[in-house]
């Protein structure tokens, strides 16, 4: 399984590196997908277990975060005529992020159950076209976790302001 990675890896590094091949892979490149089709499949399918199993962990994360925690405080500031515009956008915009979130596992999910059923043996050109828009669509995933984290980060600064200004 290691070597299949590894394998995987080169490739894409090969790819990339050289942008003629990055659109049709060369003879030695589509032999190793063809003869290391079923460790790169198992590969895949241990990623895609590793994947759900993560995405499931962070949806309750998000989920229990804007719950919990936003929606909460913004009910109590606001309960208590303390509204905060700022809080209430970033509960907003969080709640947003959350849903393209998942939007994009989904997209993301679909993209890598097809890369799989593709017979790689056969169709390596096929195979590896797929792999890289699943790489895309897992870049999606990527960036939409750093912008939840950017918008948890500056929660976290404006309720330390709102803290700050109690005190006061």
């Amino acid at each position: 399984m290691r070597k299949a990675a590894i394998l995987v890896a080169v490739i894409l590094v090969a790819t990339a590196v050289n942008p003629v091949s990055a659109k049709t892979l060369g003879e030695e490149q589509a032999g190793l997908i063809s003869t290391n089709c079923s460790s790169i499949k198992l590969q895949l399918k241990r990623i895609q277990k590793d994947d759900a199993r993560n995405r499931v962990h962070l949806g309750a994360q998000y989920e229990s975060i804007s719950t919990n925690l936003m929606m909460n405080l913004n009910l109590r500031l606001v309960k208590n005529n303390m509204a905060s515009a700022e809080i209430a956008e970033q509960q907003t915009t969080f709640m947003s992020e959350r849903d393209r979130f998942k939007n994009d596992y989904i997209g993301y999910s679909q993209e890598l159950e097809a890369l799989i059923n593709i017979d790689c043996k056969s169709e390596p050109q096929k195979f590896y076209d797929k792999l890289k828009k699943t790489r895309r669509k897992r870049e999606d995933i990527d960036a939409s976790i750093k912008r939840l984290n950017e918008i948890l980060g500056r929660h976290h600064n404006a309720v330390n302001q709102l803290k700050e200004s109690l005190k006061k």
